[in-house]
């Protein structure tokens, strides 16, 4: 009988009980069973924990996104490691998929075409959903200047990279780079798909980006070039299919001026109150 390698699923949560259970749910379902679940929560305060707990799902804690991935690596014991967010669904064959690519073509990372749930039908989710669309026409996952980063990784080529363990935004796009310049073996898989469920207000998503702001410094003081790029409207914008839907891109522009501004905003606060706390210590 075939032994299957083991794949370790590792969940990234933070106040996720509203989504959690569809995610572990589509974990649980895959046609390929060797699987263990590993979630690094950052302290909730809701029920994504008693959740976790349902799906036999190992647990830890960490503040930062960099250091709940690190996290969630060293507790993972799987051949493969799959980074999943705690609002994503993963279609059926999926990690079958990913195993089988990286077993018999040998490939050591894949980067995996993303979709959206269109929950309430708003025009935010619309526009979302073209973005993605958009990704996964282009296939854009160059390390440097494009969108899309690798989720799906072979353990040991993690082994000696330095972990961008501080970061709390861009710390998929530290660790892709370093891949690459390790000479990963990298594919796109578009035949099976990872759906997230989006935000379906402004509002909301105006604040996560203004968290995510709050990172950007200290992101960009470790990978300058890399975060540089990528703070950039997308390559994809500005290809002939992004142009195929004129209205959808118009929404791409004001998507990318909401993100800007909201994380402008959080970069200064931090700044801000870097300056008011060393102030304060000195007195």
């Amino acid at each position: 009988m075939e032994i299957k390698p083991l794949v370790s699923v590792n969940v990234r949560t933070y106040n996720s009980g509203r989504t959690l259970r569809g995610t572990l749910e589509s974990v649980k379902k895959q046609s390929y069973k060797n699987i263990e679940i590993i979630i690094s929560d950052g302290y909730s305060k809701d029920n994504t924990i008693s959740i976790a707990k349902e799906f036999d799902a190992k647990i830890g804690y960490a503040d930062k996104l960099g250091d709940a991935r690190y996290q969630a690596y060293v507790n993972s014991k799987g051949k493969y490691v799959f980074s999943v967010d705690s609002d994503q669904v993963l279609d059926a064959k999926l990690i079958e998929t990913c195993v089988h690519e990286c077993e018999v073509n040998k490939y050591n990372a894949l980067i995996i075409a993303e979709k959206s749930f269109l929950r309430k039908g708003t025009l935010l989710e619309k526009i979302l959903q073209y973005d993605k669309w958009i990704i996964n026409q282009t296939h854009d996952s160059d390390a440097v200047f494009g969108t899309a980063c690798p989720r799906f990784f072979k353990r040991d080529l993690l082994e000696d990279v330095k972990w961008p363990k501080e970061l709390s935004i861009f710390d998929d796009t530290v660790l892709y780079a370093q891949l690459i310049s390790k000479g990963a073996k990298v594919k796109y898989i578009s035949d099976q798909f990872i759906t997230h469920n989006e935000v379906t207000s402004w509002i909301v998503f105006a604040k996560k980006f203004f968290r995510y702001g709050k990172g950007y410094i200290g992101a960009l003081k470790v990978k300058p070039m890399t975060i540089a790029a990528h703070s950039l409207p997308r390559r994809s914008y500005f290809s002939k299919l992004a142009f195929s839907k004129p209205h959808y891109f118009l929404g791409l522009m004001v998507l990318y001026s909401v993100k800007v501004s909201a994380a402008t905003l959080g970069a200064l606060s931090a700044i801000l109150s870097g300056v008011f706390s060393k102030n304060k210590n000195a007195n």
